[in-house]
């Protein structure tokens, strides 16, 4: 089974650093941006309106107290299982920040002497770079903090 790639946040230089967001804008060009993640902010803001919406009226229309749960839970349905059932697409995340989404040999490459990494590894996915690349902001933001 494949290992993961290891990045130690505190020896990431900022040139590191921007040759991980260069391969970030590399797939970001690879694989646009779709309809879900356009629309996150819009969309999120009109499920969460329309969720609220539904339980005023089921709760002035229908007594029990459980008809609020119903629209209540519908913003976590719709924004985070359904992208997740349909599209394998974790909500949030960019569209390259998948497991079927691949980086070519050459970024693959230049990740592994960037993290001078010993392993071996033919293809890294898109889902394990975007792991890579949020511990690295992390770390430099813990460094800056």
């Amino acid at each position: 089974m494949n290992q993961p790639l290891h990045v130690h946040p505190d020896a990431l230089s900022l040139q590191q650093l921007m040759v991980l967001e260069g391969i970030a804008c590399r797939l970001a060009r690879k694989y646009p941006p779709d309809w879900l993640e356009r629309q996150g902010r819009p969309l999120y803001l009109a499920t969460v309106a329309t969720s609220f919406l539904t339980a005023v009226v089921l709760g002035l229309a229908w007594g029990p107290w459980w008809g609020f749960l119903v629209p209540l839970c519908m913003p976590t349905c719709v924004l985070v299982l359904l992208p997740r059932l349909l599209f394998g697409r974790v909500t949030g995340r960019p569209r390259w920040a998948h497991p079927l989404a691949r980086l070519d040999w050459q970024d693959a490459e230049l990740l592994r002497r960037v993290l001078a990494s010993s392993e071996y590894r033919p293809t890294v996915s898109g889902e394990e770079f975007f792991a890579i690349w949020c511990r690295a902001y992390r770390g430099l933001s813990y460094r800056h903090g």
